[in-house]
């Protein structure tokens, strides 16, 4: 009839609200022992039933325990079966009183019995009798078959006690105890208590991270100023004009190796037919074809003059065939002397200033603490992004977490389990404990 008992109560309660309804402020830290402590004001009013409920239940636990050892030394009615028979006996009986054996030792309470240690035990109880019926299905049958009666006065106990769970169970219905209403409580205070938790530490987190980006930003404004300053510098300047110098002399090579391939470039087929004909100045000849940049500027006396010469000697004598010889021939005279050696010139000079600009770079202090400057304004960047990123995930987890709502809801779970109108509140900074 508790059933009955929890409608009127709540029919009543509503009635009288106004009247019954206490108010508490409580620390989130009591939180957990306020509420045993007021689970157990009601359960102190049906503790004596329970107890004598366990007192039951652990006199059957003995009594498992006897009857466990009494199958373990019975002997068989019929002792004229098979060895494979025995065997299969002996190997049932054998699991049988272990997985009971192990069912008792998991059953245990204190003296002083609680409500929260009462509800785990029955929520325990039930998980274990469940196992038990599952692992001794096959065995039970067995023993049935050997020891029948054994068997039956261990399934008779193994009935009493949980009748005696059953019957704790009852009686905290009855007395409208609430453990469950009460579990579902404990269950919403850790939960808040948890997520507070993990603010706090979100938010110490978020301080560490924006004081180290704070501190990066601050060190790459540094460097970049320094590299600012020491473009300002009399080195610098100097540097930069080499830099300025040697940008320059790079254009004119590459100018010099395009016009190069402009009059190479239509000599290719021919060159190719004629170096077969060569008997000696083929790698000459290659290396013009290859790279005519490069070629001149090892071809001090220009000999490629010669060997073009002998070329269009063979393409106008008919001795080098070539479809469009002509075009060649003109080709090939286009290719002087003057327009040669005003290309190496170009060529040899630019390669020695740049070489000469490239050593006085390397060795410049300027230069060692721009790419210095510029590593270290890099470096920075890269922690400053790696910084954003966990200020970001930090930020997006701690939006997620709604203390508001979770501490709305504990409040209200206990004023109905409870009956009493309570504050949640901590003290934190950075938060409202009675927002």
């Amino acid at each position: 009839m508790g059933w009955l008992r929890r409608i009127l109560k709540i029919e009543d309660s509503e009635e009288s609200a106004d009247e019954e309804l206490q108010e508490a402020s409580i620390d989130i830290d009591m939180l957990p022992e306020w509420i045993d402590r007021k689970s157990n004001e009601g359960f102190e009013k049906v503790k004596p039933g329970i107890s004598e409920q366990f007192s039951r239940l652990f006199d059957e636990k003995k009594n498992l325990s006897a009857n466990l050892e009494a199958l373990r030394d019975a002997e068989l009615h019929n002792p004229n079966i098979s060895e494979r028979e025995k065997q299969l006996m002996e190997g049932n009986r054998s699991a049988y009183i272990s997985q009971h054996k192990q069912f008792i030792n998991f059953l245990n309470i204190s003296e002083d019995l609680t409500c929260r240690e009462t509800a785990q035990f029955c929520r325990n109880f039930e998980e274990l009798i469940s196992k038990l019926a599952k692992s001794t299905a096959k065995g039970h049958a067995v023993m049935k078959e050997f020891f029948a009666d054994h068997a039956s006065r261990i399934n008779k106990t193994v009935k009493l006690m949980s009748d005696s769970v059953s019957r704790v169970q009852e009686i905290l219905e009855d007395g409208n105890v609430g453990v469950e209403m009460i579990g579902d409580v404990q269950k919403s205070v850790a939960e808040l208590r948890s997520k507070r938790k993990l603010l706090a530490e979100l938010d110490e987190e978020l301080a560490v991270l924006k004081k180290k980006l704070a501190n990066s930003n601050f060190l790459k404004d540094k460097l970049l100023k320094g590299k600012e300053e020491l473009k300002q510098s009399e080195g610098y300047s100097e540097f930069k004009t080499a830099n300025d110098e040697r940008e320059e002399l790079w254009k004119r090579l590459k100018q010099a190796e395009v016009e190069l391939s402009s009059l190479f470039s239509p000599l290719q087929r021919a060159m190719r037919k004629f170096e077969r004909m060569l008997a000696e100045g083929s790698d000459l000849f290659n290396d013009y074809m290859d790279s005519p940049l490069s070629a001149i500027a090892k071809d001090e006396h220009l000999r490629i003059l010669d060997m073009l010469a002998r070329m269009r000697s063979a393409l106008e004598e008919g001795s080098l065939e070539l479809k469009d010889s002509d075009k060649a021939v003109q080709r090939a005279g286009d290719v002087t002397r003057e327009r040669l050696s005003q290309l190496r010139d170009v060529c040899v000079s630019s390669k020695s200033s740049i070489k000469r600009i490239d050593d006085q770079m390397r060795n410049s202090r300027v230069l060692g603490e721009l790419n210095d400057l510029q590593y270290k304004v890099e470096h920075t960047e890269s922690q400053i992004k790696i910084i954003e990123d966990k200020i970001d995930k930090a930020q997006k987890t701690r939006e997620k977490i709604d203390l508001v709502s979770l501490k709305v809801s504990v409040e209200e779970k206990i004023r109905e389990a409870f009956g009493v109108e309570v504050t949640v509140t901590w003290q934190e900074s950075g938060h409202s404990s009675t927002a």
